[in-house]
């Protein structure tokens, strides 16, 4: 009996530090700027494997994550920039229109916004080797 309380126990612990490993198995966070003014985002759905091991996770879409985000005021027109410190291997970025995101091919890490006024979700899909992430934010863009 105490053998068996032994083993359970011993694999308790096993199965613990495993489970916490995983919990910071995660993409890289980005530096999202505009101005030098951080731009406040939401990570989303991503995949990434390390050492052996590997964690997906799902989430809610695009608006629904960016819910409790705040709002970036900014002008309309002005240049947002994307920037990781483990530099991903593409970085496509889209608008959250009608559930769902036209992603495009990111050439550099920067994008401008409309010109036009409003409230737009903006939604990143950076790739790496390793996996994948999804990221939201919330602009209003204001003219002057």
């Amino acid at each position: 009996m105490k053998r068996c309380l032994g083993i359970f126990v011993f694999l308790f612990f096993i199965t613990g530090c495993q489970s916490n490993e995983n919990k910071d198995l995660k993409p890289p966070h980005p530096a999202i700027t505009v101005d030098n003014q951080e731009i406040f985002y939401a990570m989303g759905t991503y995949s990434w494997s390390e050492n052996g091991e590997m964690v997906n996770a799902d989430s809610a879409s695009p608006a629904e994550l960016v819910e409790k985000v705040k709002v970036n005021e900014v002008q309309s027109g002005k240049t947002i920039s994307i920037n990781f410190d483990y530099k991903p291997s593409s970085i496509e970025i889209g608008i959250w229109e009608n559930n769902g995101v036209d992603f495009k091919k990111a050439n550099t890490h920067e994008f401008t916004l409309p010109e036009e006024e409003g409230e737009f979700i903006f939604v990143i899909h950076a790739s790496w080797y390793e996996g994948d992430g999804i990221y939201a934010f919330r602009i209003k863009t204001i003219n002057n």
